[in-house]
């Protein structure tokens, strides 16, 4: 940057250089090529003043820091600094050199900065005097080259003066060349302004600033250097006289012929070079007072922007005619920069260039007298930012001599077109006077000017053709009139504009209210009013008619609501009372039941006038300002001083304090019936996660990017027309809070509300919304548990997995949210909670008590400054203190382990965004848990997922492809984080979120997943479930809810089907399908999630409280067999803290999917139920066991129905074989019964019934996977227990059975057990199958689980041992180490049988 923010204004002491010797010039050379040589001589001359300080200046001279010869030539080319030829400068002097640039080279090194301290503090006169040529400047710093284009090159061997200067000049002729070459590649249609103006580029803004700054000290060689940069940019030597050249080529070409591209183009850039002249002038000007004099400088700039005024024939219809007039807009704000300072010069120039138009007036001919017309409006319009000096006295009189002459004009002119022109000009000067006149109403130049044009101007009001553009006249000469010539002449006019403001035009109503405001600031501002009764009569009059009694609307309407509530604004200044009662009160229906909005515009108002005038009273601002009319200059300067609202809560105390009182407690009251009145019918209709809005928000696509669902802007059918005023005064109550807190509302609630509007379909309130919890979070410790578990409890209710993007923005909400907390915990200085916890373990409040709670967290202060009071105070109430302040600490640890309970749920998403945010929030809860002082017994959840990370992760290592291979193992530590960021399919089924042409065919959906694999491990039992029973406890209802939501998009069966049979029909599914497997994914790891974390039953209640969660059971469609329940489960207390969800819904819901013939669904629901937490698991035996019977069933049945059962088997099978396979059963403590230590009786009773199934069935019949399964269910479940457990767990019978039950399944394994089987199949059975191996398996966990089921077999020639000989004689690896291990762990189970072990020794030692 040039300039530091701040520093741009500051003026220190003049800074002065060495005059050096005279002779220096600057010398011209003609273009080569494309560039146009620029050659700067190191011997320049540089202005006198340097040799003067502040106050003591010497009259101008005639040399400049950067002179230029007359014979300056260029082309359309870039700009490019070279070495004078010729050069009369000394020896060893350089100065700005370049060789002809081309266009492109080096652009990207253009944009350079001084290396160096603002140029405001260069030092003092004999600081820069005594500094020569060396490379140290006066302050400090050394000379730097800055990072220009190799074609050009300031000689750093030079005075600091010269040197701060050629540098500012370079910089700025490349960065206007770049501007200007931009402004050439925009489309021809788009405006110069909205590339060049002020605000567009703050590096050039602030190049601007800093030669406004320097121009103090050297203002004359800036602008003869500036001039010939115009010159050479122009293409011409004397852009004067060729202006009017131009000007009268384009009016002969609209004659003859279409003008060429190129002369338009042409146009164009030389349009883009007059606004960069022009913003150097407006900021250089502004320092002309220092420097007096320099009349050919002055001329120059006049002849210029004069020109500008000219009127040009056939302009109009040129394709840069807006251009054209934004350029003479920009010279007439720089002859009103101009005008401060050299006034009486332009002021000649203005009075001869109008008498020279006026003298060809009188002419017969109508066209030239047409164009005349239109050259003295262009020449007045020229005049439209010359702004009367107020001070000193003598320049004010000058102004308004001035003004008087016009004024004359103006009564002698016949031209009505000419008398609109001037009335116009007339209010652009005089409104800023109005502003801020108070005794110079009393100079006789003033009043002469008001006596002089009033009459005949109030005359010319009540004629239709003069009516629009004089009524703003007459106000202002009533607004800078004496205080008796407006007593005795506005109630006239103010008669006049109230009859117009429901005048048919709505030009005129408007012109009608903005005089009536001005008129009114003028009134009660200025003249401080009149007596009480005529005051009371005069408003009241007002009042009427702006807001008519019994009206639904404002008057005049469609009319920009700020200026109603200005106008209660100056009201109130004077007062008050009477704008609370009798306006803002009837404006807000105070006292009136609110249900419906009816008068939506006059809320609004009404509201915002009072949030104003509080604000003002509570800023001690004073008197308000006259309102302006001109908000931004054409240069792109701003007059508007940004207003500063407070957000600081308004409270009762405080309104006392600025005499608000009467009215506060009225205005809370109602504003809560407005806030419920609007969020019931324009609130919670247009969320966006209602699915009719979300049709009108976006377009139906199958990308799996979800495309669908961005959010975009606000459809007009749904948001406009009688919704609209009623969502912009939905706006203005959001944008109130917390500013303002309505009464009878508690925080939850608030928040809830504040929370919704996050999803509305307005953006803009959208914003608001999030503002204001934001500021809540940030300004008001008291509220920041409420507004974070509020918005957490909405995100997990409300924004569902079906609006993607909806929810990647709440989740990002949420984490700034948390951000937000942390950082104002760590802010030094301030009272909050660390510092309240750390030293005295008393956080701030969680619920917000009264509305008075903001001031008096501001006010709180530690445990350890109170225990310095008194004894008396410190016992008793300082124990209540610490009390109180420990369980605040525990609420805030509850609400942070609420938030990521939600974290978790959102990591089951196969999208990165989600699972990245997820884990920045982990991150930031445990950063607050530790400030908020929260000393529970849970860890932080990243914490244990952080440390076992990598043991989790070695289980899917091998899995992985080769790249994600080798990322793991060139990393030295894994963690949550990490994993998080892996981008590739392979860790989101195939799904991309960005850009996806990806198909459902290459989703990888049903394949390994490794990232569940993660997930899942890091929910083992001695990992989250154990160190973190908080988060997960609150993590089941928000995932059972989210369950039960997306069920309605992934359902296979139809709304419609209401048949009786149990067996779900696979139809077609009723959203694209690619949308439908990404939500199916999501549901599948949502439904694992879920059977990890669902709590037990309780006994003998049927269902669970949520921990303080306020979620919905079942919000939209579900099973049939659960009808019954949803009424129950919907209902909730009035706090909205508590609703019930029960575990049984989740087994309702998922376990009767195992008929489902839609595999996924069917696979999910298998896959869910094997991950049984071991609290669950008896509950879900509950469950399973009319589905265990119908599987064991043996009856005879057709085809049909067979099928059925048949599937049914393999699937409960398969459960209890995940449910084995993950240890579950050997962990539970309920799989035993207490007295005898057997298995669980359903199991029992699903282990007979199998067998007993499988042993009748023919062997052809029977499908080898339900064989396979349960031969792996059997030893999974045996391993699952201990050896000691072992010993009771199946009895001898079963096992026996069992035992022969899998033997036949072995094969030639079998033979020595006496199973026949013939030579053919033996020779042909030589490899052993996975059948054969899953049972040999089986039958060994069965002999070895716990004592043998048959002594006799392990005596002396049992028949086992011949078995045992096979299997350790085979070649098959896997069998030989199996029968190794069978030999152990027989060995161990009966150590009383002496053949064994007889036989271990005498066979295989």
């Amino acid at each position: 940057m040039l300039l530091e923010e701040g520093e741009e204004d500051e003026q220190n002491t003049s800074y002065g250089m060495k005059q050096p010797e005279e002779g220096g010039a600057m010398e011209s050379a003609t273009s080569s090529g494309s560039g146009v040589e620029v050659t700067v001589s190191s011997a320049s001359g540089i202005d006198s003043q340097f040799e003067h300080s502040v106050g003591e200046r010497a009259p101008p001279q005639s040399s400049g820091l950067l002179n230029t010869s007359d014979g300056v030539s260029g082309a359309e080319g870039g700009l490019s600094l070279s070495p004078g030829l010729g050069s009369t400068s000394s020896p060893g002097t350089g100065g700005v050199s370049s060789a002809p640039a081309t266009p492109e080279a080096n652009r990207q090194e253009r944009g350079f900065l001084i290396h160096s301290s603002p140029l405001t503090n260069i030092g003092t006169l004999s600081e820069v005097t005594g500094a020569k040529e060396g490379t140290m400047l006066p302050w400090g710093a050394h000379k730097e080259r800055s990072p220009y284009p190799t074609c050009v090159n300031v000689d750093i061997n030079i005075r600091p003066g010269e040197f701060v200067m050629r540098t500012l000049f370079a910089e700025f002729t490349i960065q206007a060349e770049k501007k200007i070459e931009s402004v050439m590649g925009d489309p021809p249609e788009r405006l110069l302004s909205k590339a060049l103006q002020r605000g567009e580029d703050s590096n050039f803004d602030q190049l601007l600033s800093a030669f406004g700054s320097v121009a103090e000290h050297c203002l004359p060689s800036i602008l003869r250097a500036l001039f010939a940069w115009y010159k050479r940019q122009m293409g011409v030597s004397d852009p004067i006289s060729t202006e009017q050249k131009k000007s009268d080529q384009k009016g002969k070409s609209t004659e003859s012929s279409e003008r060429s591209e190129a002369d338009l183009q042409q146009e164009r850039r030389d349009l883009a070079v007059e606004f960069i002249f022009c913003l150097m002038l407006i900021e250089v000007l502004r320092q002309l007072p220092f420097h007096p004099g320099h009349e050919d400088l002055v001329r120059y700039i006049e002849d210029i922007a004069f020109k500008h005024f000219k009127h040009r024939e056939g302009s109009q219809s040129s394709p840069n005619a807006a251009n054209i007039h934004i350029v003479a807009d920009l010279y007439a704000e720089v002859i009103g920069a101009l005008a401060q300072s050299r006034f009486s010069s332009v002021r000649k120039r203005f009075m001869a260039e109008l008498k020279e138009l006026r003298s060809k007036e009188p002419n017969p001919n109508p066209q030239h007298s047409m164009t005349t017309t239109h050259s003295i409006i262009a020449l007045l319009m020229g005049m439209k930012f010359f702004r009367v000096k107020m001070v000193p006295i003598e320049e004010f009189e000058a102004s308004f001599q001035f003004m008087q002459e016009c004024a004359q004009y103006f009564l002698e002119v016949k031209d009505k077109d000419v008398k609109h022109a001037l009335a116009g000009l007339f209010v652009e000067i005089l409104v800023p006077v109005a502003a801020t006149v108070k005794n110079e109403v009393n100079v006789p130049c003033l009043k002469n000017f008001v006596e002089m044009l009033y009459t005949q101007t109030l005359d010319m009001c009540t004629k239709n053709k003069h009516r629009l553009p004089l009524f703003p006249m007459v106000t202002c000469l009533l607004c800078v009139s004496q205080k008796q010539f407006f007593l005795q002449n506005w109630h006239y006019f103010l008669a006049m504009c109230l009859s117009h403001l429901k005048n048919k035009d709505p030009k005129m109503c408007r012109v009608a209210l903005e005089a009536l405001y001005r008129l009114l600031w003028v009134y009660m501002i200025r003249i401080k009013c009149e007596s009480n009764s005529a005051t009371q009569s005069r408003l009241q009059s007002i009042v009427n008619s702006l807001f008519p009694k019994g009206s639904k609307a404002v008057v005049p309407r469609d009319t920009p609501l700020n200026i109603f509530v200005k106008i209660i604004q100056f009201i109130a200044q004077e007062r008050l009372d009477f704008a609370m009662r009798e306006i803002v009160f009837d404006l807000l229906s105070v006292g009136r039941p609110i249900k419906i909005i009816l008068t939506p515009e006059r809320m609004s108002i009404g509201l915002r006038a009072f949030l104003v005038v509080a604000d003002s009273l509570q800023q001690k601002e004073g008197e308000p300002p006259m309102p302006r009319t001109v908000g931004v200059m054409p240069s792109g300067n701003t007059l508007r001083v940004k207003k500063t609202f407070l957000n600081k809560m308004l409270t009762d105390d405080t309104a006392r304090s600025i005499g608000m009182s009467a009215y506060f407690p009225h205005v809370r009251r109602v504003f809560v019936d407005i806030l419920r009145a609007l969020d019931v019918h324009y609130g919670r209709p247009l969320m966006l996660t209602n699915v009719q809005n979300v049709n009108k928000e976006s377009h139906a696509t199958s990308n799996p990017s979800f495309s669908s669902y961005f959010l975009r802007q606000e459809p007009d059918e749904l948001i406009t027309g009688e919704r609209k005023p009623r969502i912009d005064l939905f706006r203005t109550c959001v944008a109130a809070v917390p500013r303002l807190i309505p009464d009878g509302i508690t925080g939850a609630e608030l928040v809830d509300l504040l929370a919704r509007l996050t999803v509305h379909m307005d953006e803009e309130l959208r914003a608001l919304a999030y503002q204001s919890l934001q500021t809540l979070v940030i300004d008001f410790p008291d509220w920041r548990q409420d507004v974070i578990c509020g918005f957490t409890q909405f995100l997990a209710r409300d924004v569902q997995d079906t609006f993607p993007q909806l929810l990647d923005n709440g989740l990002r909400m949420l984490l700034q949210l948390l951000t937000s907390w942390k950082n104002a915990l760590v802010v030094p200085g301030t009272t909050t909670l660390r510092t309240s916890v750390a030293h005295s373990s008393q956080p701030v409040p969680t619920h917000p008590p009264s509305a008075a709670s903001s001031d008096r967290g501001s006010e709180r202060s530690t445990i350890s400054d109170r225990s310095t009071a008194s004894e008396r105070e410190y016992h008793i109430p300082h124990a209540k203190k610490l009390q109180d302040a420990v369980q605040k600490v525990e609420a805030a640890g509850t609400v942070l382990h609420m938030v990521e309970a939600l974290a978790l749920v959102m990591l089951c998403h196969c999208r990165l965004y989600p699972r990245r945010l997820s884990v920045h929030i982990l991150r930031e809860v445990k950063h607050l848990l530790k400030l908020v002082g929260s000393a529970g017994h849970d860890q932080p959840v990243i914490d244990v997922i952080d440390k076992c990370c990598p043991v989790v992760f070695e289980k899917c290592l091998s899995s992985l492809p080769p790249p994600e291979k080798s990322a793991a193992l060139a990393i030295s530590s894994i963690d949550l984080q990490w994993i998080a960021d892996r981008s590739s399919s392979v860790w989101t089924a195939g799904f991309q979120d960005e850009n996806s042409t990806k198909s459902s065919s290459q989703l990888n959906l049903a394949g390994f997943d490794p990232w569940a694999t993660c997930l899942f491990g890091f929910l083992e039992k001695d990992r989250v479930l154990s160190s973190c029973p908080t988060a997960v406890l609150h993590s089941w209802p928000i995932v059972f809810s989210r369950i039960n939501s997306l069920f309605t998009v992934i359902d296979p069966t139809p709304v419609s089907d209401n048949r009786a049979s149990l067996l779900r029909s696979s139809v077609t599914v009723r959203k694209p399908i690619n949308e439908r497997d990404i939500h199916m994914h999501v549901w599948k790891t949502y439904v694992a999630f879920a059977f990890r974390v669902v709590p037990p039953i309780p006994s003998p209640v049927v269902r669970c409280a949520s921990p303080d969660l306020s979620l919905s059971f079942f919000r939209s469609s579900s099973p049939d067999s659960l009808t019954n329940e949803r009424g129950d489960n919907k209902a909730s207390n009035p706090g909205g803290s508590q609703v019930s969800c029960p575990p049984g819904g989740l087994y309702k819901l998922v376990v009767p999917l195992l008929r489902c013939e839609a595999a996924d669904v069917r696979d999910a629901a298998v896959q869910a139920l094997g991950r049984v937490n071991v609290e669950a698991l008896k509950d879900l035996l509950e469950e399973l066991v009319l589905y265990i019977r119908e599987a064991v069933d043996r009856k005879q049945e057709n085809m049909r129905r067979r099928r059925r059962r048949d599937a049914l088997r393999l699937q409960v099978v398969r459960v209890f074989e995940l449910i084995a396979e993950h240890g579950t059963f050997g962990m539970s403590s309920s799989m035993l019964e207490a007295e005898s230590r057997s298995l669980h009786p359903t199991i029992v009773e699903y282990i007979e019934g199998a067998r007993l199934y499988l042993e009748s069935e023919p062997e052809k019949d029977l499908p080898s996977t339900v064989k396979l399964h349960f031969c792996n269910f059997i030893r999974k479940m045996i391993k699952s227990f201990s050896l000691e457990t072992c010993h009771n767990l199946l009895k001898r019978d079963l096992r026996r059975s069992l035992f022969s039950l899998f033997a036949g399944w072995t094969g030639r394994f079998a033979r020595a057990l006496g199973v026949g089987q013939d030579a053919a199949d033996d020779a042909a059975s030589t490899a052993c199958t996975e059948l054969q191996l899953s049972a040999l398996q089986a039958m060994s966990a069965l002999l070895c689980c716990g004592a043998c089921f048959n002594p006799d077999a392990l005596h002396e020639d049992g028949a086992l041992y011949p078995w045992l000989d096979m299997l350790l004689a085979s070649l098959d690896e896997k069998v030989y180490q199996l029968a190794r291990e069978t030999v152990v762990l027989l060995l161990e189970c009966n150590p009383d049988v002496g053949p064994l072990l007889d036989w271990v020794v005498d066979s295989r030692c």
